[in-house]
């Protein structure tokens, strides 16, 4: 029994022996992962102050790039306002002086233009010196017209083909009833008078037709005494004669203020009312009148003169014509505005009132 008791307590001993080594290679196994475990833990942390570190760095260095780059972007965008205010700038002038260029270049050319068309008169002036007139006259008398009315004949000329404006005198068709204008081909058209300027002995009449052929006013201010003339016209029923002669002298003036042009043309009933053109074909006046008993004493109203008057006719009518438009509806209008469409009217009426209708 005793032998057995003393064999449990060895065995106790033994186990207690092993129990106590086995918790001392437990605790030491602990101890040794926990400092394994501390010493990765403290590594982890250096490595992430490292990296810690690392990344502020780089963002110090990509604030440090991006303030560069927006300090370049600045600079990049001042540089381009500076271009673009340059290229404005150049721009600007390289257009002015396009404009100036082409301003020189127009005053140049029409300097050109007028200097051509002087040269070609001139040319047609030293032609007709030497050649005759035929050539001129053939495409002048186009645009002559007879006005044939139940007390008389005259002659006329077409100034605006489109419009069918044609100038002749007023005694022409004074107290006419009846009458017809007939061109150069033979054709013959119903007359609308326009209006007409009794004192200065003009009127202004219109056909309805196409196709026709103008004469142009000249400058009668160009005119010098000795000039060739060429007078057009329908002497006693003989349509589209010619007469030749010279200037005999410019600037006179009748007690009405009539502007003429003396002429030696021989001027025949018939004739009034036609052109008076110059050696290039030009009217530089509308033959009037002749002083009765004298050869080689006629006149012609000169063209500047004529032009004023027809543009006055031509004004009054339009007015008239406008006027027009205006019949027959209401306007709620104040006195001063009445009283100026009134004046107008009158104006007009004073140029362009006529007293009778060819038809």
């Amino acid at each position: 029994m005793k032998k057995t008791t003393k064999h449990h307590i060895i065995y106790g001993i033994i186990l207690f022996m092993i129990t106590v080594s086995l918790l001392l290679l437990q605790n030491y196994k602990t101890t040794e992962t926990r400092k394994m475990m501390v010493e990765s833990t403290t590594s982890l942390l250096s490595e992430i102050n490292d990296l810690q570190m690392e990344i502020t760095s780089l963002q110090k260095n990509i604030n440090q790039n991006i303030d560069q780059l927006q300090q370049k972007n600045r600079l990049i965008q001042q540089d381009i306002s500076i271009l673009n205010r340059s290229l404005e700038q150049k721009e600007a002038s390289l257009e002015s002086q396009i404009t100036g260029l082409t301003g020189e270049l127009k005053e140049v050319q029409t300097q050109s233009e007028e200097q051509v068309a002087s040269l070609e008169e001139s040319i047609d002036k030293l032609k007709v010196g030497y050649e005759d007139f035929s050539g001129i006259i053939e495409e002048a008398v186009k645009a002559v017209v007879s006005v044939q009315t139940d007390i008389g004949s005259g002659s006329g000329f077409i100034i605006r083909a489109r419009e069918g404006y044609i100038i002749t005198n007023y005694h022409v068709i004074e107290e006419a009833s009846l009458g017809n204008v007939y061109t150069h081909d033979g054709t013959r058209y119903k007359v609308k008078i326009l209006g007409y300027n009794k004192r200065a002995d003009l009127a202004l009449l219109q056909i309805n037709a196409t196709g026709l052929n103008r004469l142009y006013l000249a400058d009668s201010d160009n005119v010098k005494v000795g000039e060739k003339a060429i007078a057009i016209g329908n002497p006693a029923g003989l349509d589209f004669t010619v007469t030749q002669g010279i200037i005999s002298a410019t600037g006179r003036e009748d007690r009405k203020g009539n502007q003429y042009i003396q002429i030696d043309v021989p001027i025949n009933p018939g004739n009034s009312g036609g052109p008076l053109i110059d050696a290039t074909g030009k009217v530089i006046g509308v033959n009037t009148l002749k002083i009765s008993g004298y050869e080689g004493v006629g006149f012609a109203l000169s063209s500047n003169y004529v032009d004023n008057i027809i543009d006055d006719i031509i004004e009054a009518y339009l007015k008239i014509e406008e006027m027009k438009n205006y019949r027959g509806e209401c306007f709620n209008i104040g006195a001063g505005v009445q009283s100026s469409i009134k004046e107008v009217v009158e104006t007009a009426l004073k140029v362009t009132k006529v007293k009778i209708k060819l038809k």
